[in-house]
């Protein structure tokens, strides 16, 4: 039998000095601190990563010559990808830097983006601008409350009928893998304090608001989304065999990340909108 080689678990490295202003976009992360200050790190390519990203997009299915807009996107890094395939593309964040910093990619690539500075429970564009709105690794930050208050928004913006996808941690496969390490460092008579990542301030508590598919798909049924699919992604690790990996394919407890397509009511606006009439 042939065997296929899986691309997607290939690894690629790097120096400091390969790398483009692209880099996050190709998905390059530090994997290596030199010692010696003269030294260049090493960077490696997280195909993993992109495979993700790349599910999270194509869950909007065809964006040529749609309206997007990208939520809490910091630098705007989806959006730039969006708009290099044809969409319209805005981009709202709170942080000042990440903005600028994505004006100057936006411009690097010949790409014209509408970046707003903004919090996400206030969107500064009008009702039933957008065919579409995607928010990435950005709800694990803020509180349920919060939630409730941006899908609000977001809500308001698309119009009806609209597609959303969030990608968020999945918290029941942190728990899960969590649980795993504290058995692992048991059985090798190590500390089993170990806990879930950005949290209990190890090293931050920025991962506060992570959440679980039923959390998500609640809230989103609280703003009158319909239609909520759960895209589900194929687990790759160096020490989980492929087969293994295939058959949890789809298993919600151990998938890495929640990304959920979602579409706004056309009913409940519309015909709110034709009682108006009278």
């Amino acid at each position: 039998m042939r065997r296929y080689m899986d691309a997607w678990s290939s690894e690629h490295f790097v120096k400091d000095s390969d790398l483009r202003w692209s880099a996050w976009i190709q998905g390059y992360f530090t994997i290596s601190e030199p010692s010696d200050p003269s030294s260049e790190r090493i960077w490696g390519r997280n195909f993993q990563e992109l495979y993700t990203r790349d599910i999270t997009l194509l869950a909007l299915g065809d964006v040529k010559g749609m309206v997007g807009l990208d939520v809490a996107g910091g630098a705007g890094d989806y959006s730039l990808v969006l708009a290099s395939l044809g969409a319209r593309m805005a981009c709202q964040d709170l942080s000042a830097g990440s903005i600028e910093a994505g004006r100057e990619r936006a411009s690097k690539a010949g790409l014209e983006i509408d970046y707003r500075i903004g919090d996400a429970e206030s969107l500064q564009f009008g009702d039933e601008e957008f065919d579409f709105v995607l928010t990435t690794d950005f709800f694990e930050h803020i509180s349920i409350e919060q939630k409730r208050k941006v899908l609000s928004e977001i809500s308001r913006v698309l119009k009806p009928g609209g597609t959303l996808v969030v990608k968020t941690p999945n918290l029941t496969y942190l728990r899960l893998t969590v649980v795993l390490k504290r058995i692992m460092a048991l059985v090798r008579l190590r500390s089993p304090r170990i806990y879930i990542a950005h949290t209990r301030n190890n090293p931050d508590c920025e991962h506060h608001g992570l959440s679980t598919f039923r959390e998500m798909e609640g809230l989103l049924s609280e703003e009158f989304f319909v239609s909520t699919e759960r895209i589900p992604l194929l687990i790759r690790r160096s020490r989980l065999p492929k087969w293994l990996g295939r058959w949890l394919f789809g298993f919600w407890p151990l998938t890495e990340h929640l990304i959920l397509r979602s579409r706004k009511s056309v009913f409940v606006p519309v015909s709110d909108s034709l009682a108006l009439l009278d």
